[in-house]
Order: structure tokens, then C-alpha cells, then sequence
């Protein structure tokens, strides 16, 4: 009692000292009935990050990954008590979805919950949003082939791409991603888009890489991750030219006309590369060599391109890889004559020790001409040479080539391949008698 009479007489004198009692009275008033009457509260927090861990799940041991997931953080309104409510903040709590009923890849629809990391307790009363929307898939790795791309480079006059040398480095590249986005890859591009006019083979740097659909639609990328992220684009430059297709003809006698041969190609034209820049490309390829001997009406030969270029450095780069040469043999005849043995001659011999003779009778040969040339042509106007030049003679009688010609008519021509059979006959020296 003397304590408080003391207290009273000290403190409680004045209106400052009374009302700042009354204050702490007040104050400890409030604490006791908020703790007695009001023990727990309830406080919002926002910006709480919504977890896509899913290891120790049933969606993680199946082999599953979240690829995509519509909710970044959550909004929760919950009960604690007043004395711990302030250890909860956007740092202390977790949202996460309950992936333990998750076993196929594909969109799910699952409920947010909220954990506590510090072990204090509360009431959850609201999540905002409750749910989210979640994409499961497994993460694989694939290898596609890259190809390149240059859509604005454009090259001088008589040059071309090889597009068989058109390619990238790395040719391949892996790619990791969901398997459900992997399997929509169709095609992957390094593409360059510098604007560039080329005249010779050039190396550069690829800007980036496009995924497409099989339908040529583009791909988004994200959620991929690839192996190589540098690529080089290799364009190789050649000269190209489309030239002319012609064929020779051979073994025609000196006054014979070849233009009056009317021979059909079936293809007049080829398109021709050749990757050194310092060889010219010429206007005609000649595709081979006909005999003369060899045409006649419903004559047909086919030639092949790639023998006549095997030893060139030429590239055919057409569709082209046969021509078939055929005879206009319209407004033609032929006929059959014989020859005899006064119409077959011999030159060119090589020895001349020697008596050469023909000892064929007489030969069966055809003629070929216009039609009313041939209907005038007789064993007369032909002439049957054996020409020996050059031929290596061991025996006294041999088979030597007739090579035929028609001296009155520039446009007529044998086409029999025929060997006559010639005699040697040593030439003796004259005697000289002495009296």
C-alpha cells in the first residue's frame, strides 16, 4: 500500500504523467484481449513463385518434364497466428501443383497448393489463381541434318549454284526438346540473309537457324536447345552453259556433201557446268562420230553423255543422259548394184617390188541417195578403191577394206563394209643376154 501511495503522489500528480499511463494501460489492454479474443489474423501475399519442380513425382519417374506451364507466381490469402504471421512472405512460402497423378505426356489442368519452408503454421484461405494449366512431355535428343539457305544472293551472268556442294558446317546438328515439338521437325535451315552477287565459290557465316514443318510452316524455338550454335554456308560457284548437240560424220569420200545427211537429234540442246573457272565452255558439243557407211533409211543410234564427257571436265548438269540420232530418211531410196572386178582398184602400195592384184570377181554393195538420183545410179558411177597405205602386209594374198565413192553425185553413198581379197606377186628382175 505505502508503494502505491508513493506511486500515486510521485507519478499521478499531473495531467501529463495521468495521461500517459492511461496510454500504457490502453495499450496493454488491447494486447491482452487481440491475444485472448483475437489470437490469429489473416494477411494476403503476392508474388509467390509457383514451383515447376516435379523430381520425386509420379510425372518425374515416368520420365516426364514441365515444358510449359501457364502461372509464374500466385496470390494467397491465409490465417497465422499473430505472433508468427510475420515470418510469412513471398520468400518463406512455395507454390507448387501435385504431379503425383500425372503419368502421360500432354496439357494437364492442376490444382496450386502452398507450403511453408520455415515450418510456421497457417490456414490457407484463397490461392489466386487456383489452378494452372500444365504441359508434360518427355525430354529427348535428336540429330537432324542442316541444309543451307541464301535466299538473297544472287549470281553474274553464266554462273550457277552446284547444289550438289551447296552445304553446311556442321552438317548436323542435335537438338534437345520436347519429344512432341521434335516430332514436328521436317527440315532445319542455316540461313544467311546478306544480299550478295557472286562470280566465284564463297564461304560465310550462317545468321540463324529455322526449323520447318513438313508443310514448310516455321517452328518456335523455344524450349530447344541445340548442340552447335555456329554455322558456315559453303556456296559453290561454277560456270554453267546451255549448249548445242551435233554429231560428225566420217568416212566420206572427199566430193561427198555431208549436209545432205539430214540426221535428227533427239534432244538439240544439254546444259553444261564446269567448276574451273578458267575453262571456257564451248557453244557445240559434238556428241560423236557417225561412218557414213552406217546410215541408211530407219537408221537409229543412241549415244551416251556421260561416255562423251567421262574424260572432260565438263558436268552435265541436265536431265539429259542419252541422245538418240535417227536418219530423215524422207524423199531417200536405196538400191543394190554389183560391182565387177574392173571397178575395184587398188592405191597407196606399200611395196614396189610388188604386183598387187584384186583377185574378188565381183561385189554386192548398196547406194544410198535421193530418189530420183538413185533411179539413175549404175555400177558405172561407182568406184571401189582398196587403199593400202600404211598397212603392214605379210603374206602374198590378204583381205584389205573397200572404201567406196561415187565421183558424178556429191549426195549418194555405200553403205556396205565389205573386204575384197588382194595377191602379192614378187616382180622379177628383166635378164639381159650377152653375146
Amino acid at each position: 500500500m505505502k508503494f502505491f501511495k508513493v506511486f500515486r503522489q510521485k507519478y499521478m500528480t499531473s495531467n501529463v504523467s495521468l495521461m500517459v499511463i492511461s496510454i500504457i494501460i490502453a495499450v496493454i489492454a488491447w494486447l491482452y484481449i487481440s491475444m485472448t479474443q483475437y489470437p490469429t489474423v489473416q494477411k494476403t501475399i503476392e508474388n509467390i513463385p509457383l514451383s515447376v519442380d516435379i523430381s520425386g513425382t509420379s510425372a518425374g519417374q515416368n520420365g516426364l518434364s514441365v515444358v510449359d506451364c501457364n502461372v509464374e507466381n500466385v496470390t494467397v490469402e491465409l490465417l497465422s497466428s499473430r505472433t508468427q504471421v510475420g515470418y510469412l512472405s513471398n520468400e518463406t512460402l512455395e507454390a507448387y501443383f501435385d504431379a503425383d497423378s500425372v503419368s502421360t505426356a500432354g496439357k494437364k489442368n492442376l490444382s496450386i497448393k502452398i507450403r511453408s519452408e520455415n515450418g510456421i503454421k497457417y490456414e490457407v484461405k484463397s490461392i489466386t489463381p487456383s489452378s494452372a494449366s500444365v504441359e508434360f512431355d518427355k525430354i529427348e535428343s535428336r540429330e537432324y541434318p542442316v541444309t543451307p539457305l541464301a535466299p538473297n544472293v544472287s549470281l553474274v551472268d553464266g554462273k550457277e549454284i552446284n547444289t550438289d556442294e551447296f552445304v553446311c558446317d556442321p552438317a548436323v546438328v542435335r537438338i534437345t526438346g520436347p519429344s512432341a515439338k521434335l516430332d514436328k521437325i521436317d527440315k532445319i535451315s542455316a540461313v544467311t540473309n546478306s544480299e550478295l552477287s557472286l562470280s566465284q565459290t564463297y564461304v560465310i557465316n550462317a545468321d540463324e537457324l529455322v526449323l520447318f514443318t513438313d508443310t514448310g510452316a516455321e517452328i518456335d524455338q523455344s524450349s530447344l536447345k541445340f548442340s552447335d550454335a555456329n554455322f558456315s554456308i559453303t556456296i559453290p560457284v561454277r560456270t554453267q552453259k546451255t549448249v548445242s548437240l551435233t554429231v560428225s560424220i566420217v568416212n566420206a569420200p572427199n566430193n561427198f556433201d555431208v549436209d545432205s545427211v539430214k540426221l535428227k537429234l533427239s534432244a538439240d540442246k544439254v546444259t553444261l557446268a564446269c567448276n574451273n573457272s578458267q575453262t571456257e565452255i564451248p557453244d557445240e558439243l559434238d556428241l560423236g562420230l557417225i561412218a557414213l557407211n552406217e546410215i541408211k533409211p530407219g537408221f537409229s543410234k543412241t549415244l551416251s553423255l556421260s561416255k562423251r564427257l567421262a574424260d572432260s571436265e565438263f558436268i552435265n548438269v541436265s536431265n539429259l543422259e542419252a541422245v538418240t540420232v535417227t536418219l530423215d530418211d524422207e524423199g531417200l531410196d536405196q538400191k543394190n548394184l554389183t560391182l565387177d572386178q574392173s571397178r575395184i582398184s587398188i592405191s597407196n602400195v606399200p611395196d614396189s617390188n610388188y604386183d598387187y592384184s584384186v583377185l574378188t570377181q565381183a561385189m554386192d554393195i548398196t547406194v544410198v541417195g535421193p530418189k530420183d538420183t538413185i533411179s539413175e545410179i549404175t555400177a558405172d558411177d561407182i568406184i571401189a578403191d582398196v587403199n593400202l597405205l600404211n598397212m603392214n602386209i605379210n603374206t602374198d594374198q590378204f583381205n584389205s577394206n573397200v572404201v567406196f565413192s561415187c565421183p558424178s553425185y556429191d549426195n549418194v553413198w555405200v553403205t556396205t563394209v565389205s573386204k575384197v581379197s588382194v595377191q602379192r606377186t614378187k616382180i622379177e628382175p628383166s635378164s639381159t643376154t650377152t653375146n
